[in-house]
Formats: structure tokens, sequence, C-alpha cells
């Protein structure tokens, strides 16, 4: 496969080289569609390396700005931020794109064999500014919301892959918000539990807790920041914690 020098050398300027590790998703489709990168996401070849990297982070002085079940951001304070993905480790490309939504994020930068791996329609859908849905993914409700974002930057969806997003998540066990957070992932994710805090979890709690008042403005107040661990030990006692 082509080795897209000048692509490869934007995701190592990005994200310093991590052995045993991929750079997936979204900074790839920036690079291939001319747009910058704003953050990196790492997805790992097994837990030993993604601990092991965890451990360089903290001794290369870099600040953990958050932490979730699904991923840890770090933060050199001077490049982008490079999220950790931990929800599981992938050995190849492949199984990587298996839990993605969108053909044209399937795109990903193996470090150690120095190349790209892409699906076979991630550069023609991009091209095209197309979204085809994965059924597979193991967040489809997120996928709901991202449409909203590729729409933003000129991306169309067809009906059918709109019905295959609803009928992916209706295969979704949610039955708690802590569940509701995980499957709508991010800051959005947060802002939903929020909204629902005090409450006891039910689909009609969460459809109220996503309820924008009559300007369509959501009624979310951002909580402060949680203080992150300051030692890989610390963050993985966390981790463990998260996962139960």
């Amino acid at each position: 496969m082509t080795n897209y020098k000048a692509e490869a050398a934007k995701i190592t300027q990005a994200c310093y080289p991590i052995p045993d590790a991929f750079a997936a998703g979204g900074a790839v489709t920036s690079v291939f569609t001319g747009k910058d990168i704003n953050d990196v996401d790492v997805y790992f070849k097994s837990r030993e390396a993604f601990e092991y990297q965890v451990a360089m982070a903290y001794e290369s002085g870099w600040w953990c700005v958050s932490a979730t079940k699904r991923a840890v951001t770090f933060s050199d304070q001077g490049g982008v931020p490079i999220q950790f993905m931990h929800f599981d480790f992938f050995p190849t490309a492949q199984a990587i794109f298996d839990a993605f939504d969108f053909t044209v994020v399937m795109g990903a930068y193996d470090f150690d064999a120095k190349e790209f791996i892409f699906h076979d329609d991630f550069l023609k859908h991009n091209s095209q500014r197309f979204l085809r849905f994965h059924p597979g993914t193991r967040y489809p409700l997120a996928s709901a919301t991202r449409v909203l974002k590729y729409q933003d930057r000129g991306y169309t969806i067809g009906k059918g892959d709109i019905l295959k997003i609803a009928l992916a998540s209706r295969k979704q066990k949610i039955d708690t918000w802590e569940e509701l957070k995980d499957q709508i992932g991010g800051a959005y994710g947060e802002k939903v539990v929020l909204a629902g805090e005090g409450r006891e979890f039910s689909l009609d709690a969460a459809i109220a807790a996503l309820t924008v008042d009559e300007d369509g403005k959501e009624q979310f107040i951002a909580k402060d920041n949680e203080e992150q661990p300051s030692s890989a030990i610390l963050l993985q006692k966390k981790l463990a914690a998260l996962r139960g």
C-alpha cells in the first residue's frame, strides 16, 4: 500500500510514534480531507502496550485531563490532545473498523509498520462526502449526534442509513444513567446524566433529560472538571473502578 508520507508526517507531528498502537478515526480522516487535526485517538494492540504508554505519558510530564470508561485524554499543553482508547484492545486495524460507525472514519495509521490501512470505501466516501453507517458499531446512539457534526462539514446520509442507526440503537442495553452516558459518550453524555440527576432512570426520564427549551437551547449547566489522577498508578486504579 502507498505510504502517503506527507499524511503520515502530519499524524506523527500531532502524536509521537507509539509502539504497538494505531492512530485511527477522526485524525486520519482530517489529514486526508485537508482539515486540521483536533485530537488523536490512539488504539492499542494490547492492554500491556496501553499501560506502558500511560506510564510513559506521566513520565514525560503530560497532564491527564479526562478519564472515562472509554478513553484517557492527555495534553502536553503544546500540541493537540491525545486520547488513549481503552474500552478494548485491537491487534489489527480491521478489528478497530469493526467497532467504528462510519466508513469515512475507517482509516488507521500503524505506528509499527509506518503505513496506513483503509476500509475499501474510506477514500471514496470521503471524496463524495457520503456517510455509510456500520451497524456493528459499539456505540450507535453516539452516531446519531455525530451525523449532525458531519452534516455541518458537508456530508450527506441516506434515509436507509438513518434507519439503520435507529435500529442498531434499539439493540443496546440501557438500563441506567451510566449506561446511557457510555453510549452517548463525551461531554454530551456527561450533560445528560447531570440533567437526570436525582431521578430514577427510565427511557421517559432520559427523554426528558434530553429536552430543550422553547428556543431550542439545551438546559444544561456544565460541571467543573474533576481533579484527575496525578500518577499512572492512581489512574489505573480509577480505570479499574470505572470498569467495576
